[in-house]
């Protein structure tokens, strides 16, 4: 009898951790529920919902655990709703109990010098707020103009891929010829991304879970990103297939393996420009390539875990304004 009440409690725990569990995504950690009060030592992307449900936002400091904070509802039908931060982001707890964060600093080599003060101001990265779902069976070609998602959730359905690090995978979006896509939420399943065929503009974009790749460059042209976040990846944020120009401008990324790869062997020219970005759990750094002929530059922006900077053979790459937090 004592044997069968121990078998049944051991269920009931292991019943309730699984439920627990979904209310803060995958590779969460709470900080409090809803109606306390929590802090973040920095800028850091916080979850907030219930389960399976959740809506993001970039805070600091201390917050309200709070539908007011945060800007919308995920889940009306849930009283209780937990606020969660990355396993290995900055700070948090409470007002009354502190469980503070992994807080180390990065590392950022560099072939030039980084300043360790000044850096990062005015961070944000996406600020979409859930604003509806769209199931996507086939990739979204924005050829001309301005696709604005209006915030929705698009999610990959298993047509495009399953969101793994298998290669062949289709993307979610294609943008080409200056056109333009914003205000986009990618979901749980976001394939291959987006993929750039010549000059392209994308704005306040994010990945909930970074599939295969988060971008991927096709085809030469100039583009240009900015107020973007992104998170968990097992490999590469950017990957670029042909020659061009990136500027990306209010970035938060968090958990891949490198930010930016230029397709391994190649010696066209790439000439990258990250300014006001916050770069957090690289496995191996920020930018990567065996071109001679690519140039790289990071400036005002802040570090924590990035790894190195520069790795390969880059003609020039620099970086300025660096703060570790």
């Amino acid at each position: 009898m004592l044997k069968k009440i121990l078998f049944t409690t051991a269920l009931l725990g292991c019943a309730t951790s699984a439920f627990s569990a979904t209310n803060r995504p995958d590779g969460y950690v709470t900080i409090c529920k809803v109606g306390q009060t929590c802090s973040v030592s920095g800028s850091t992307n916080v979850a907030f919902g219930a389960a399976g449900a959740f809506v993001y936002k970039i805070l600091s400091g201390s917050f309200s655990c709070s539908v007011a904070t945060f800007g919308s509802d995920p889940i009306p039908s849930k009283s209780v709703k937990e606020c969660s931060i990355p396993k290995n982001g900055s700070g948090g707890g409470t007002s009354s109990s502190s469980t503070g964060g992994n807080n180390s600093s990065s590392s950022t080599s560099s072939s030039s010098s980084s300043s360790s003060d000044g850096g990062g101001g005015g961070i944000t990265g996406a600020t979409c707020t859930p604003n509806g779902a769209v199931t996507v069976s086939s990739t979204i070609r924005v050829s001309s103009g301005t696709y604005d998602g209006g915030c929705k959730v698009f999610t990959a359905t298993t047509a495009l891929g399953d969101g793994s690090q298998k290669e062949g995978q289709k993307p979610v979006f294609i943008v080409e010829g200056g056109a333009t896509l914003k205000n986009v939420i990618l979901g749980s399943n976001a394939a291959d991304g987006i993929h750039f065929y010549g000059s392209a503009n994308i704005e306040n974009i994010r990945w909930t879970n970074v599939g295969e790749d988060a971008m991927t460059v096709k085809e030469s042209g100039t583009i240009n990103i900015k107020n973007i976040s992104a998170f968990q990846g097992d490999d590469k944020f950017f990957q670029v297939n042909a020659a061009s120009t990136i500027n990306i401008n209010n970035c938060v990324v968090d958990d891949m393996g490198k930010y930016l790869r230029q397709n391994g062997g190649t010696t066209f020219a790439v000439n990258v420009s990250v300014s006001n970005c916050q770069i957090s759990n690289m496995g191996e750094g920020i930018f990567r390539t065996d071109s001679p002929n690519s140039t790289a530059r990071i400036t005002n922006s802040r570090l924590r875990n990035a790894g190195d900077i520069c790795i390969g053979k880059w003609k020039s790459c620099t970086s300025s304004g660096i703060t570790s937090y």
